[in-house]
């Protein structure tokens, strides 16, 4: 079944991610190691959706603005099954295929660096990308809205999934800032250079 993904990323400054990267790393354990933090909106279907396509969530509000965000239109054939399904699942491996092939975005070029470019740009020498696609939880779908999270992490020695697991879900007071456990299901993808 393919999965069609809309990620919208701000043109501007993202505020969010902005002011969550300087939290997370005067405030939070491990907060040292990043380097970075990105931040798109996620629209998600499987299918047919609810009979709306990509160029039709373009033309809402409510998922895109073209005054103040990019897009990326994607496809992939191997989204395995709706995370609508899988949202119980908490931190389980993002699919490493998704966000899949480039269809659509308003950016110059349509490539398989798009994702990256929305995401921040190249991670650099010596760094690692760990992305987390959070989501939430009992949501009935058809179209699943989330925010994929990329966290540029120091390659360092510590092992990136559980570094970015305690900067991003929140467990205590001094651990995670991103994902709420009992409200979000998230997946969970390290992109190394």
């Amino acid at each position: 079944m393919t999965q069609t993904t809309l990620l919208t990323s701000h043109k501007g400054v993202d505020l969010h991610a902005a002011t969550a990267v300087r939290v997370m790393q005067r405030r939070l354990e491990g907060g040292d190691a990043l380097a970075a933090l990105y931040r798109c909106e996620m629209h998600t279907f499987w299918g047919d959706g609810d009979g709306r396509n990509v160029t039709d969530l373009l033309e809402v509000g409510r998922f895109f603005n073209p005054n103040k965000h990019h897009y990326g239109h994607f496809e992939t054939d191997a989204g395995g099954p709706s995370w609508l399904a899988e949202a119980a699942v908490a931190g389980a491996s993002l699919v490493s295929a998704w966000p899949g092939r480039s269809v659509a975005s308003d950016l110059d070029a349509l490539d398989d660096d798009l994702a990256e470019r929305l995401l921040g740009g190249p991670v650099p020498a010596d760094h690692v990308a760990v992305d987390i696609a959070a989501f939430p939880l009992g949501e009935p779908g058809p179209i699943l809205t989330g925010v994929l999270w990329r966290l540029v992490l120091a390659d360092d020695g510590r092992a990136p999934e559980r570094l970015a697991d305690r900067l991003a879900v929140t467990r205590s007071g001094d651990q995670g800032l991103l994902v709420n456990p009992h409200l979000h299901g998230w997946l969970v993808a390290v992109r190394k250079t």
